[in-house]
């Protein structure tokens, strides 16, 4: 075997071993997070709960809150494969869209730690640019009819404001759980989404209530919490 063989080897042995130690701090983290919540976890609680020195985190990660943000576009991602997976096709994107949102809204309900780590990650700028990127990138991906206009000069401008309405009912049941049922807060979200983008509210209660009994009926895991 050549030298180039065996480096290419050890390369992707490195590789494999970083990408092991990245998923045992996001696991171990979230475990954490769940359990005392964002605030009082350290990072110094996740080297212990990984079994790994400061450089082998610091490698990978350079903060709690990048850690952090990692796991809120992986729950993201998740979300998006449910919208992609459980809506039937030709499901307009504005719905998806909203279904993203009121997965976020669903399980905030049903969790105020969620809820809390939620409305932290809405919270820090870095972790909200991200979120909002990602959606973009999925929607420019995913909208091959062009109702949603994403080249629009006021798309980031409406898309903000749908997360913001989002991020307003989660924040209450952060701090007062119970407070605010979850199909009225996904009803007004998708009245924002239609209306920020021209579209009809024609039969949103009904679409509703079948996104409910969907979320119900499938196993969907959020912060590795079934619900």
């Amino acid at each position: 075997m050549s030298d180039d063989g065996l480096s290419d080897k050890r390369l992707t042995k490195r590789a494999q071993r970083t990408e092991n130690t990245r998923r045992r701090i996001l696991d171990a983290s979230i475990r954490l997070f769940m359990e005392q919540g964002y605030e009082k976890t350290t990072t110094r609680q996740i080297l212990n709960e990984v079994g790994i020195l400061n450089g082998s985190l610091y490698n990978i990660y350079k903060s709690k809150e990048d850690i952090f943000s990692d796991i809120i576009i992986s729950a993201l991602d998740e979300a998006i494969r449910h919208a992609t997976d459980s809506l039937p096709e030709g499901t307009p994107t504005r719905m998806r869209l909203a279904y993203i949102f009121h997965i976020q809204i669903y399980f905030a309900a049903r969790s105020q730690r969620i809820a809390e780590l939620l409305t932290i990650a809405h919270e820090k700028w870095g972790i909200h640019k991200r979120v909002v990127d990602s959606l973009t990138d999925w929607i420019r991906r995913t909208d091959t009819e062009g109702e949603m206009y994403t080249d629009a000069y006021d798309f980031p401008l409406k898309l903000d404001a749908c997360a913001a309405v989002t991020e307003s009912f989660i924040e209450r049941m952060s701090r007062e759980p119970g407070t605010v049922r979850d199909k009225d807060a996904m009803i007004l979200v998708s009245n924002v989404v239609q209306d920020l983008f021209g579209q009809p509210r024609e039969g949103t209660e009904a679409v509703i209530d079948e996104l409910i009994e969907s979320l119900e009926a499938r196993e969907f895991v959020i912060f590795d919490v079934r619900i």
